[in-house]
Order: C-alpha cells, then sequence, then structure tokens
C-alpha cells in the first residue's frame, strides 16, 4: 500500500557545527557569601551533565570587594580574593573537556539591586581597571563597550524592577533559572524583542538544586570570554537551553 509522500516523516539533515552546552551565569562558595556550591562541585556537576563550558560570574559588588577583612587591602588583594571561586574551577576542570571561562556579574556602586552580567574581561583588566564598578550606568558602559566587551542586564524584572532605559547594555538575559526568586522572564521576553537585544539564558547557581537549569549552546572552538563576545556579535544570540519552572 502506498502512503502519501505528505505524511511520511520529515529528515532535514542539519549541517551547521556541532553545538555544546554552556552556563552563563554561576557563583561560587568561594568568592562569595550568597554562593553556597564549591567551585571544584559546581566543575564535576556540569561535567556530569554533559556542559561544554561554564562561566564563573561572580558578583563584583561592594559587599565582596569592600568587606570589612579588605577594608584596607590594596586593589590587587582584593581582586586575587575576588577570583579565587574562578581559579579553583579552571583548576579542577584541567584534564576534562569542560571549559571554565572567567565573566562577572557587576552591581554598580549604590545601584543594587540592578545587576550587569559582563563577558570579555580578563584578568589583566580586573587588575588594572581599580573599583571599575563606582560610576553611573553610561559611564560604565562605555567602559564596556571601550574595551570591546558585552553587557547584559541580568532578570531584570526581579523585585519588581524593569530594564534600565535608556538602554545602556548590549542584551538582557530573557530567561533566568533561579528557582528561589520570581524573575517574571516573559517579560523580558518582550522588552528584548521590542529593543532589538542580544539575549541570554542563564542557571543562576547559587545552590546544588540550581545546577544546569539553563545557558546557551555554542561551537566548538570557544576558549575565553572574548571568543564568545566575537562569537555574538558575529552571529547574533545563541540557542537558549530553557528549563520549566
Amino acid at each position: 500500500m502506498k502512503t502519501d509522500p505528505a505524511c511520511e516523516p520529515c529528515h532535514i539533515k542539519y549541517t551547521g557545527p556541532k553545538l555544546y552546552a554552556a552556563e552563563t551565569h554561576a557563583h561560587t562558595r568561594e568568592t562569595g557569601p550568597c554562593g553556597r556550591v564549591p567551585a571544584e562541585h559546581l566543575v564535576r556537576e556540569y561535567i556530569k551533565m554533559g556542559y561544554r563550558y561554564l562561566f564563573i560570574t561572580d558578583h563584583m559588588h561592594e559587599n565582596n570587594l569592600e568587606k570589612r577583612e579588605l577594608k584596607k587591602a590594596p586593589w590587587e588583594k582584593r581582586v586575587d580574593e575576588y577570583l579565587k571561586g574562578y581559579r579553583t574551577a579552571k583548576k579542577a576542570a584541567q584534564g576534562t573537556d569542560l571549559i571554565v571561562m572567567l565573566a562577572m556579574e557587576v552591581t554598580l556602586k549604590g545601584k543594587s539591586p540592578i545587576d550587569f552580567l559582563v563577558y570579555g574581561a580578563n584578568e589583566a583588566f580586573l587588575y588594572s581597571h581599580p573599583f571599575f564598578y563606582d560610576t553611573g550606568y553610561e559611564a560604565f558602559y562605555k567602559l564596556v563597550r571601550e574595551n570591546g566587551f558585552l553587557s547584559f542586564q541580568a532578570h531584570p524584572y526581579r523585585y519588581e524592577g524593569a530594564p534600565i532605559e535608556p538602554v545602556c547594555y548590549d542584551g538582557i538575559e530573557i530567561f533566568n533559572a533561579h528557582p528561589r526568586h520570581l524573575s517574571r522572564n516573559r517579560n523580558a521576553v518582550a522588552f528584548a524583542l521590542e529593543k532589538g537585544l542580544f539575549t541570554i539564558s542563564g542557571s543562576d547557581v547559587h545552590a546544588e538544586e540550581d545546577i544546569a537549569r539553563g545557558g546557551v549552546m555554542l561551537p566548538g572552538g570557544i576558549e575565553s570570554g572574548a571568543d564568545f563576545v566575537r562569537y555574538i556579535k558575529e552571529n547574533g544570540s545563541p540557542e537558549l537551553i530553557i528549563t520549566f519552572q
């Protein structure tokens, strides 16, 4: 018996590059009091979950950089403390297929709880720009642009908030998977479409149950935050990883 060709399964061969899961938003216990997951454990879990990339985005915030025990410390010492989580994760990932990269969640001084995920900065930038978060929105974005980074407003509708306008960032996190906050992600999707912004998804890992709930899909060959920035600038927003909440 012949079958109608229109009813037969459609086999479309994907010819693009192989894509791998990337976590864009994760915090470590080593760097800040809000992180409850040790960096080594993060690495083990993301390997187990099949991710290829892991961005450590610890909080670049006065609470971490200007806490009591660092009040009289030189900026270099403060950066050393800030990088503990990232460096521990990177060391733990040596010899595995997981690539750990540096990023940061920046809160401008006096502007909490508005946060920006920044990709592309390296350790040299952190050491050479003391207290760069002590500025206004537009001056901060000028610094981001001048250095070739990308910034995304994180969870812009959390805390009954809304994205900063006029827009002074490159994109927004339209899906934040943090299960203990109301991030109102649908509002973020609508805003990104209206403004034509880049979009990302992130797990916003602070605790064990947050691991691998979000992220993006990236091709092989991404070795640094600068590579990630270049990929987005050349290809647009990546495919997102989204879990139901």
